[in-house]
Order: C-alpha cells, then structure tokens, then sequence
C-alpha cells in the first residue's frame, strides 16, 4: 500500500521562547507571514502586520527598515524553522528525510501560499530578488548533507549544486503543484534512488 505524506491542516509556525524582545520578534515574523499569504507580495503591508501583532509600527521599523527585509526574515525563520539540519550517518536517509520536510512544508497553508507567490509575482523586480536571494540560501543550507555524504565517499567531491537542488526540490513541486497528486513515500523512495544512481552525471565536468 502506497503510504501519502500526509497534508497539514495548520501552518507550521514554531514559536520561540526568550525574554520580551524574543517574543516580539516571533509575533512579528509570523503575523508578517500571515499578511503575505492572505494579501500578497504588493498588498504587503507592515501598518498590518503591527496591528495583527499587536505593536507599533516604530517598533517594526526599528528592526525591518523595508517591507523587503521583514518578508526576508519571515519567510527564513518560517523555512528554517520547519527544514530541520539532520545526519543520519545515510545520504539516502538523510535526503528522504529532507524530501519528507519539503513535502510538508508547501503542503501547510502558508507553505503552499509562498510557493505560489514565487510562481506569480516573479515579474515584480523587488519580490523576484528577494525570492531568488531566499532559494540561495536554501540551496547553501541544504549542501550540508552532501558535505557530510564527500566525507564518507558517498558523493563526488565537486558537483553541480543547483542541479542537485532542482533533482531534489523540482519534481516534489510539480508532482504536488502542477499534476495534484498526494506525495507518498514510495515516490520519495524513488527519487532518492534515482539521484544516488545518477551520483556521477552530478559532477563537474574539469
């Protein structure tokens, strides 16, 4: 029987604990990503987001001088805080494991919402570098587990990162987003088999 990576009915947003200027920021950050989800990248507003979170403006400013910057670290905080760093010791547990988080990820709420932003607001120039500046860094974090698998001889030492971020992310998003269908475990399975097989077409030619 085919097991489905099961669809989240609430958002994952992770609430930090900490003194008053901690919580301000976890409230702040995510009100912001709820602003962005139901109103957009161009109805983003921050006069909003200090009414959702119940501070001033001032104090929003203080921190995030551009709507730019707040979106950035919302959406950091909302991706870090749900695409955990692991190593099992496996490259192939180990990117299951990663492949399972995503399919999580864009199927919460918010999660599907920002995947769709970056599909349709691309012609806005700001929104499209801040978009691509965030993929950046999830393809920097997500090298880790390829670092670990050099180490233990389970993968070419120089390789094409961003073709190994388009293998790993790219068929999640279009099996869930552009053909609607479940993501289960055996796909995952097969996507992890087919990468390790494929190891070698991943190196950088000299």
């Amino acid at each position: 029987m085919t097991q489905v990576i099961q669809e989240t009915e609430q958002p994952e947003v992770k609430r930090r604990t900490g003194g008053r200027s901690a919580r301000v920021r976890a409230a702040v950050l995510e009100h912001a990503l709820f602003e962005l989800s139901e109103n957009g990248y161009l109805g983003f507003s921050i006069a909003s987001v200090a009414k959702r979170a119940q501070v001033h403006e001032t104090t929003i400013y203080r921190r995030w001088p551009t709507r730019e910057e707040l979106i950035m670290d919302a959406i950091s905080e909302f991706t870090n805080s749900n695409l955990q760093l692991v190593n099992f010791g496996s490259l192939a547990e180990d990117l299951a494991f990663n492949m399972r988080s995503i399919a999580n990820l864009i199927q919460t709420p918010i999660g599907s919402s920002l995947i769709f932003l970056g599909f349709t607001v691309s012609t806005v120039p700001e929104f499209k570098v801040l978009m691509l500046q965030l993929w950046e860094e999830r393809i920097r974090l997500g090298q880790h587990i390829f670092e670990h698998a050099i180490a233990r001889g389970e993968w070419p030492e120089h390789y094409d990162q961003y073709r190994v971020f388009s293998e790993v992310v790219g068929p999640i998003l279009t099996h869930y987003f552009l053909l609607q269908r479940p993501i289960s475990e055996e796909m995952i399975q097969q996507r992890v088999q087919s990468i390790l097989r494929d190891k070698d077409n991943f190196k950088i030619k000299d």
